[in-house]
């Protein structure tokens, strides 16, 4: 079995924080054999028993018994403070809905797992657990199976929490972070390794943090794997275990969902598993068909007929409308969206925004997220929609494909939104277990979905679904019809800088750089982006993200008063904070800018034009502000540095968290699709 070891630099896990709730598995000092690993299995059926002979017959056929399709394994035994683990495996393909019910046991918190094969909870009382999961599939067939956890009272000391269990499709990526809680002794070392199953993957990166990163293997029906991390420090050794089903799904046979073979891979994995939140959906049976699946080609796109646009019958679509396409891998990424619309779109924004899209993907497999021309659908990454440290670890951590194209470039182009000299939502170490206010994704979730829903109305604008739309015809070729709203924004002052179309070509496509680009210095950069007319970096890389860009900005601005900050700094070699980051030249509210205005005005007269009358009086109040050169990027979050002495303006008070480190990494991407 493939095994994998780090060392941890000595802070990852005896700084202040990293204490966690317990996953998968007592806490055991041992050699890392002797675990033993315990599976219940039961069979369906009834009793067929009976205590007469053929005159005591009622004329009731006899019950056959079964064996049932359906396994479940996992932890056992546990004690308080563990955070425990099962999952179901099935010996034949097409059970996609899985529903978990709590039989018996000290009320546990909602699982994050529900709607998967695979959930984790915490312990936190002793006592006889018991879990019931329900396995159906399109036809309504079910399949069922009960699971026994005994909790002990144990003992208190260093635990170590391998997170999470859980069910991922074959050939898929997925990460497990190690966690520690009441850790003793020092100089921490860690390792992973693949106790049984199917080999899997096993690769760590640079990043020095305690998380494996696995590609599960390919399977013949389900099967599950076992991985162990050991964490090692001078008080002994302590070990956890994951249990993960790697779900047999059907062969990869898609030219667009593809094995990265093809010209127009939107994704070049294995997809999750995902389901309609709503099981009462008309799409219920064919919504992940036409635009989540492996399966996908031109020989069964969805028609409009099958699947409209939401705002194809209704002008004004309810939350409920909407809800009915929408896609989960887990339950809670649906209650979580549903909840924003119903509580933090008050002017209607997102609700009408989402009249041009087909469907609505969450899933934690999707990083980062993106809008797909060719099916409507835009896809979300949930990692702006967690609040609790539960959900958050069925997120993958698998780095963004791009986060290393930009390796060999002198300069980072750092970007965030601030509000009152501040960040609006700010980054949460995993290793610390935080939950965060709902009322933070007001920020995060929105400057996304702005964003996102740009390009679906981009595309598929109200003018073209008001013109009407043939319902024989598939979603790609009638938003091909008619202009895009992006063509009349580049009509209007459109950015001229050539060496920086190249350096989008490096940064976010992972060109190779030229040695000129590879000597640009931040102020080089600074003198071509500054005097140009784009409002972002990622602006440059099409009239796509360009126009999408200004929306958000715009948006933000308007609705919430929140302005963005984009900025160009050194790349420090080992940055310990944001202030290692030194701003060469930078910029709050660009979109105010005379030269970017008008363009930002007919983004939104195009994309939301029932915004437009509003936002165009709000731009005339925008002014830009420049940022303090020479500061650090953190320091730069107020940047009223015109003529005041700097040990006055520092005197003034700090937020009260840390900056989080600067990225240029933009949220999201845009998949290739055929032309016109």
């Amino acid at each position: 079995m493939p095994a994998i070891s780090r060392r941890s630099p000595n802070h990852q896990f005896a700084r202040q924080g990293f204490v966690s709730r317990c996953l998968s598995h007592s806490l055991i000092r041992a050699p890392l054999g002797v675990l033993a690993l315990s599976v219940l299995t039961a069979c369906g059926g009834g009793d067929g028993g009976g205590s007469g002979g053929a005159d005591n017959d009622t004329g009731t056929p006899p019950i056959t018994q079964v064996p049932s399709l359906l396994t479940l394994r996992g932890d056992s035994t546990a004690e308080v403070g563990d955070s425990v683990g099962i999952v179901g495996s099935l010996s034949e393909m097409g059970y996609t809905r899985f529903e978990w019910e709590q039989l018996a046991g000290p009320n546990v918190e909602p699982l994050a797992g529900n709607g998967t094969a695979g959930i984790s909870f915490d312990a936190r009382s002793s006592g006889n657990y018991s879990f019931q999961l329900t396995a159906s599939n399109s036809e309504g067939e079910q399949q069922v199976e009960t699971f026994d956890i005994s909790v002990s009272a144990g003992s208190t000391g260093s635990r170590v929490q391998l997170r999470a269990d859980r069910a991922v499709s074959e050939g898929a990526q997925f990460s497990l972070r190690l966690n520690a809680s009441q850790l003793s002794g020092s100089n921490p070392t860690w390792s992973f390794a693949q106790l049984s199953g199917p080999d899997a993957i096993l690769e760590t990166d640079d990043s020095e943090e305690p998380v494996l990163f696995v590609t599960a293997p390919k399977v013949t029906g389900d099967q599950v794997i076992t991985i162990q991390a050991t964490l090692e420090t001078t008080t002994g050794a302590y070990t956890d275990i994951a249990y993960v089903v790697v779900q047999d799904r059907p062969e990869i046979t898609s030219e667009y969902y593809c094995d990265g073979d093809g010209d127009y891979c939107a994704k070049s994995l294995a997809l999750n598993n995902v389901y309609t939140y709503r099981d009462d959906s008309p799409y219920r049976d064919y919504l992940a068909d036409c635009v989540y699946s492996n399966q996908l080609s031109d020989e069964n796109l969805c028609t409009l007929g099958e699947l409209p646009v939401i705002g194809m019958y209704t002008n004004s679509p309810t939350v409920d409308d909407i809800m009915d396409h929408v896609l989960v891998s887990h339950d809670w990424m649906g209650e979580r969206f549903e909840r924003f619309l119903t509580e933090l779109d008050p002017y209607s924004d997102f609700a009408r925004l989402l009249r041009s899209v087909t469907a609505v993907v969450i899933s934690s497999d999707v990083r980062p997220s993106y809008y797909w021309s060719l099916t409507g659908a835009i896809h979300l990454d949930p990692d702006s929609l967690w609040l609790t440290p539960q959900e958050r670890d069925v997120i993958s951590e698998v780095p963004d494909y791009r986060s290393g194209f930009s390796s060999e470039l002198n300069f980072v182009t750092p970007a965030r939104y601030v509000k009152n000299n501040d960040y609006v939502f700010y980054g949460y170490h995993p290793a610390n277990r935080d939950s965060r206010p709902f009322r933070e994704l007001e920020a995060d979730l929105g400057s996304l979905m702005y964003h996102e829903l740009a390009h679906a109305n981009d595309a598929m604008s109200q003018a073209k679904i008001n013109s009407g739309l043939d319902t024989s015809d598939i979603f790609f070729s009638q938003a091909q019809k008619g202009a895009l709203v992006n063509e009349s924004v580049s009509a209007i002052n459109p950015p001229q800088s050539q060496e920086l179309f190249d350096l989008a070509d490096v940064r976010y496509r992972g060109v190779e750089a030229t040695a000129t680009q590879r000597f640009y210095s931040p102020d080089d950069i600074s003198g071509f982006f500054f005097p140009d007319t784009a409002s972002d970096f990622y602006s440059y890389t099409s009239p796509w993200e360009d126009t999408a860009m200004l929306f958000e900005a715009v948006m933000m601005s308007l609705r919430y008063g929140i302005e963005r900050d984009v900025a160009v700094t050194n790349k420090p070699l080992y940055p310990t904070s944001a202030d290692d980051y030194r701003v060469s030249e930078g910029q709050r509210g660009r979109i105010g800018s005379i030269r970017i205005r008008p363009r930002a005005s007919v983004a939104v007269q195009g994309l939301l034009p029932e915004a437009w009358s509003v936002a165009d009086a709000h731009l005339q109040s925008v002014v830009p502000e420049a940022l303090c050169a020479g500061e650090g990027w953190g320091q730069n979050l107020d940047p009223s540095c015109a003529g005041t002495a700097a040990p006055l303006r520092f005197a003034a008070p700090v937020p009260s968290r840390p900056a989080p480190m600067p990225t240029g990494l933009p949220r999201s991407f845009i998949p290739p699709t055929p032309s016109k």
